[in-house]
């Protein structure tokens, strides 16, 4: 089910839900490679960052999701994106993930970027591997155990690419 969304720029007003959901997410440890020992000043410095473009998603007046676009690498590398994603737990399996992923799509298209790449899928995470790959991602490689995924163990991490 997918529903309705304002998927808008994110501002300085969404830092506390963005850095709430942060939190819980790499808590969780099923799908990002961040730990948290991460700082809300580490994580404000990438969201406020003049570079990245930083999407915020509302359902019901909440913001159900956030997502980060900046260069993969730097220098000869910088025409093509990175991306990462996150929805708040009630707000999961609605599809919020696959909108988000679309609009930055689009939003790193006007940027400029050539490409985006996902750099570590965890093999796992089956509804972000379904969603990247109707949107058009193919995958371009394997990690093997390249996630250590809490109460799991060392699972495959999927690399992901887009042309735009």
């Amino acid at each position: 089910m997918i529903i309705p969304l304002i998927i808008r720029p994110a501002t300085p007003a969404d830092l506390d839900d963005v850095w709430r959901m942060w939190k819980e997410v790499m808590e969780q440890g099923d799908y990002f490679p961040y730990g948290p020992e991460y700082t809300r000043q580490q994580i404000e410095s990438g969201w406020i960052n003049p570079e990245n473009i930083i999407g915020v998603a509302e359902a019901d007046g909440h913001i159900a999701g956030a997502y980060i676009v900046r260069p993969n690498q730097p220098g000869h590398g910088a025409h093509v994106a990175n991306a990462a994603y996150m929805v708040d737990t009630p707000f999961r399996n609605q599809g919020i993930g696959k909108q988000l992923c679309a609009h930055s799509l689009e939003a790193a298209k006007a940027a400029g970027y050539r490409a985006m790449q996902f750099n570590l899928v965890v093999s796992t995470n089956t509804g972000a591997v379904k969603a990247w790959e109707a949107l058009g991602f193919q995958r371009i490689g394997i990690i093997p155990e390249g996630f250590h995924q809490k109460g799991k163990g060392y699972v495959d991490a999927y690399i992901y690419h887009r042309f735009l």
